[in-house]
């Protein structure tokens, strides 16, 4: 088996849909990972993208960003990371207001063993049960 990792631009093609041609090649890849021989991933970093991307670029609302995220987290061809801590965030980051990056790293510091996260920007970190802020 082949490992490889899909770029953002796969990502957004499929979740956008601004683009037949490339989102149908895309959806091609994913469905026919099997039968390649690939074991396709979603890195961490592609996520943090995506979502930065959908808000930004694309002006999605939190609850779109998070069903279309969710939906390429839930993908069973596609291997990702984090995928429990990302679930995490984007619930955290949706129903709490939460930044998707302090989000992030919150339910990553737990999953870590970190309990205690030093900042100035406590607002977000608050609201994450079992996360203890303190300012340097």
């Amino acid at each position: 088996m082949v490992k490889a990792f899909i770029d953002t631009s796969v990502i957004l093609r499929i979740l956008v849909k601004d683009d037949d041609i490339k989102r149908k090649a895309s959806e091609k890849l994913i469905k026919n990972t099997k039968q390649q021989g690939i074991i396709l991933y979603v890195l961490p970093v592609a996520v943090l993208e995506t979502v930065w991307v959908l808000e930004k670029v694309y002006k999605l609302g939190k609850r779109s960003v998070r069903e279309h995220v969710e939906a390429i987290l839930n993908t069973p061809e596609l291997k990702c990371e984090m995928e429990e801590v990302f679930k995490n965030a984007l619930r955290f980051y949706e129903e709490k207001n939460i930044k998707f990056a302090d989000a992030v790293m919150g339910f990553w510091g737990l999953e870590k063993g970190f309990s205690t996260v030093y900042t100035y920007d406590e607002k977000d970190y608050k609201r994450i049960e079992g996360l203890e802020v303190r300012k340097p």
